[in-house]
């Protein structure tokens, strides 16, 4: 623990420091079946003062300790040219699921051994053999797994864009068209409530447990600059139930 509170402070500070970096965006699976492949994605922004070299600066595993640095047997991404002060990267890269278990996956920029800026969000992950039930003490009646999504994490004023989310129903009942469906459920900061304007997220067919679905939409970007969040949720009768998606911070130019 002792850690992960270092590195996540030593990143913080005066967004005109020498070295510091934004977290935009990240697309990791919430379910994995031990020792399979899987790809990830994570965003970041530079908004410090240096120019990011290859050799140098890399994303890397948030970790306390040297057993869970090789959880995912990577715990670092190289960037793969340079990043200039105000420039993004995007780091592709494959993860290896651990054994059988609950673990929490997390990210940050460093240079060298030195870390810093913005984390990404903590993703919790699931990771279970096709013939272990999933989080069984959990399996309620309406319940739902967050897989992944893809949200454009740089948008302008007004304009349309597209969104994918997958979800797994994890509970004991069907998802009905008209009686289930996806919602943004963001409430956080003051320039976030009710800022999205979303079009119609209803299923097309039923979704019984077990199974996933993929949501496809648009949402429509406020009217006002600024940094906002982005998160949408699955809901029955109007209330929120499950695992939501993972939080993305939208910067809208």
């Amino acid at each position: 623990m002792l850690g992960t509170l270092f590195a996540q402070q030593k990143g913080t500070g005066l967004t005109d420091q020498y070295d510091n970096a934004s977290y935009l965006s990240q697309s990791t699976p919430g379910l994995m079946l031990p020792g399979q492949s899987y790809g990830v994605s994570v965003t970041m922004k530079n908004t410090g003062r240096s120019t990011w070299t290859q050799g140098g600066y890399a994303l890397k595993l948030i970790s306390a300790n040297d057993v869970t640095l090789n959880t995912w047997s990577i715990s670092k991404v190289d960037v793969n040219s340079s990043v200039s002060p105000g420039n993004e990267v995007v780091f592709n890269f494959t993860i290896i699921a651990p054994p059988d278990g609950s673990y929490n996956i997390q990210w940050q920029m460093a240079n060298g051994n030195d870390y810093f800026g913005e984390t990404s969000s903590s993703i919790p992950v699931r990771v279970s053999g096709s013939d272990v039930p999933v989080e069984v003490p959990n399996i309620i009646e309406n319940n739902a797994m967050f897989i992944t999504q893809s949200v454009a994490s740089e948008m302008e004023t007004g304009l349309t864009y597209d969104v994918t989310v997958t979800m797994k129903n994890s509970g004991s009942t069907t998802w009905k068209p008209g009686v289930n469906r996806l919602k943004v459920s963001t409430t956080g900061g003051d320039n976030t409530l009710n800022a999205w304007s979303v079009a119609n997220v209803e299923l097309s067919e039923d979704v019984t447990p077990g199974s996933e679905v993929i949501f496809r939409f648009k949402v429509t970007a406020p009217n006002k600059s600024g940094v906002y969040n982005l998160q949408s949720q699955i809901v029955k009768d109007g209330t929120f139930f499950g695992q939501p998606t993972t939080n993305v911070v939208v910067n809208v130019n």
